[in-house]
């Protein structure tokens, strides 16, 4: 079950690696066989195997441990130590795991003797949803299923949906002609190891026969990124912030960037082409759920219309459309579906606005204000990190990570007309303000609120006009 569409170019290449530890391509097989073995021990072979980092760092077993279950014909899931015993409960339950594996630790939770638990033979990776759209926790992520596998595929009469690499490793195909023999695709990683970006670099970059380097909480940044000299970053914009504003003046090596999973500030895009050797930038939407529909690209010296405007998709294989505003999709005979995502038609391209029921706030007499534009003044003060634009009993929020001081972040937003700035601001930590990888902004002003801990400081911000 494992894919290669191309091989390494060198076997005694580093395959992937962290501060601490790496594994070469020669020394893969070897790895992956043994872990293969304990799992046969245990009578684990098409089944699910639930994975969970240790102490809050991802090892790189925790990721081999993914590989090597999809070798042995099963699937795999995984989640990060920090959640509570309850979540992680939870998960495990959900996800219909049979064994957990917990530092190189086999538990059995469900016996295998009962049959398989994975729901396709082409299921590799059950993945979390981040709860934006979908009820359900897991979504199939099955990576290498064919398009017609993928888009027509039942099990016990119901249609599963979820991503494939096909449309996000043409980006990659696409500029491998522009790589060097030495300059195969190499991967940073910041995401954490909840996220289906960890996995998915993970197998993408075993697709490429590039190499991966995984970042965790607290690595020296800038010195990772000078010590392996990386030449592609995929991830959520407010992680690849993170990298860029760690960065130090000069260029980085750092040529492609694949950015998807929330709206990228312009202050961001420059920040990039400021530290980095940009040769291209690829804003990409996507979802679990529809694949990746569209991207953009981006070059030094373009328009940032070329980033912020997608190109109406034209060679999927499902139906898309724009209705008053929302965009639709449909696979087959398949009803049509949504995620509430805004759009709007201008100059034969199609440009995103935010979600329809998340990303507006009715702040006074009901005007209406895109939260993306308070955010981005916001991640434009140095040592922001993350930043959201949020409402809640007609109070207007603004909740950020990062070491930047509150009183900069104040004097910041007096840009913003009187009328447009929040009531409140809120210091907080990392663990505080996500859910998983994304943000959950219409419950985040609650989950801030009512926490004991995580909140660094706090500031009623009175410069501006009540509701």
């Amino acid at each position: 079950m494992l894919k290669q569409l191309l091989k390494p170019l060198d076997e005694n290449d580093i395959f992937l690696s962290t501060a601490t530890e790496q594994i070469t391509w020669k020394e893969l097989d070897d790895n992956l066989d043994k872990k293969i073995e304990k799992l046969k021990e245990h009578g684990i072979g098409p089944h699910l195997v639930f994975v969970i980092q240790e102490n809050d760092k991802t090892t790189l077993d925790d990721l081999l441990w993914i590989l090597a279950s999809i070798k042995n014909g099963g699937s795999a899931s995984n989640a990060e130590s920090n959640m509570t015993k309850k979540e992680l409960d939870f998960l495990v339950r959900d996800s219909n795991a049979n064994c957990v594996i917990r530092s190189n630790n086999i538990e059995i939770v469900k016996d295998p003797a009962l049959g398989p638990t994975i729901l396709h033979t082409n299921e590799i990776f059950r993945g979390m949803t981040s709860g934006t759209t979908v009820k359900e926790m897991f979504e199939i992520y099955p990576y290498f299923w064919t398009e017609q596998e993928h888009y027509e595929s039942e099990v016990d009469g119901k249609t599963l949906l979820g991503c494939t690499t096909g449309s996000s490793n043409r980006f990659f195909l696409n500029i491998a002609p522009e790589m060097t023999k030495d300059e195969r695709v190499f991967f940073i990683q910041p995401s954490g190891f909840v996220s289906t970006y960890s996995p998915y670099n993970l197998l993408r970059t075993y697709q490429l026969g590039g190499r991966l380097h995984h970042l965790n909480n607290g690595d020296d940044i800038a010195y990772e990124v000078e010590k392996v000299k990386p030449n592609s970053l995929m991830s959520f914009p407010n992680a690849v912030k993170r990298i860029i504003d760690a960065l130090p003046e000069g260029k980085s090596s750092i040529k492609y960037f694949e950015l998807s999973g929330g709206y990228t500030p312009e202050p961001l895009i420059r920040d990039i082409e400021r530290k980095c050797n940009l040769v291209a930038m690829y804003n990409m939407f996507a979802s679990t759920e529809m694949d990746c529909v569209m991207h953009s690209e981006y070059r030094p010296g373009d328009s940032l219309d070329n980033f912020y405007g997608f190109t109406p998709p034209t060679d999927t294989p499902y139906d898309v459309k724009i209705d008053e505003g929302i965009l639709w999709y449909k696979y087959g005979n398949l009803d049509w579906r949504t995620d509430y995502d805004k759009f709007t038609e201008k100059d034969g391209k199609w440009w995103y606005n935010g979600r329809a029921n998340d990303d507006f706030l009715i702040v006074k007499q009901g005007v209406k204000i895109y939260t993306g534009i308070i955010e981005g003044i916001a991640l434009d003060v140095e040592g922001v990190e993350s930043a959201s634009s949020c409402e809640e009993d007609k109070l207007h929020y603004l909740i950020y990570t990062g070491d930047a001081n509150i009183n900069q972040v104040a004097s910041k937003l007096e840009e913003l007309q009187r009328w447009k700035r929040p009531h409140e601001i809120y210091h907080v930590t990392d663990k505080l303000y996500y859910s998983g990888t994304k943000v959950q902004r219409r419950k985040l002003p609650g989950i801030v609120k009512s926490s004991d801990t995580g909140i660094i400081s706090h500031m009623n911000f009175k410069d501006h006009n009540l509701i």
